[in-house]
């Protein structure tokens, strides 16, 4: 008996987390004129690498809880 497949793209929730986390990789919400130094390094392109890795955390998870992948055996053994 197959069961039905889960895949994300129907799921609305993902796809606003996904919306959320574009918006936040845009540094257009820093204000323009002489940036915030950090070490020596801009606030903003601190900001976008911390949200780098949120949306690879993010893409991750989603993979993981909410995208049903068949192995390669299950789907030979069900085939024969």
């Amino acid at each position: 008996m197959k069961q039905k497949t889960r895949e994300p793209i129907m799921n609305y929730r993902i796809w606003i987390g996904f919306l959320i986390i574009f918006i936040l990789l845009n540094p257009w919400y820093f204000p323009s004129g002489d940036p915030v130094l950090v070490y020596g390094v801009p606030l903003w392109a601190l900001v976008i690498m911390g949200v780098t890795v949120v949306l690879s955390l993010y893409i991750t998870y989603v993979i993981r809880y909410h995208w049903e992948i068949e192995d390669e055996e299950e789907s030979g053994k069900e085939e024969k």
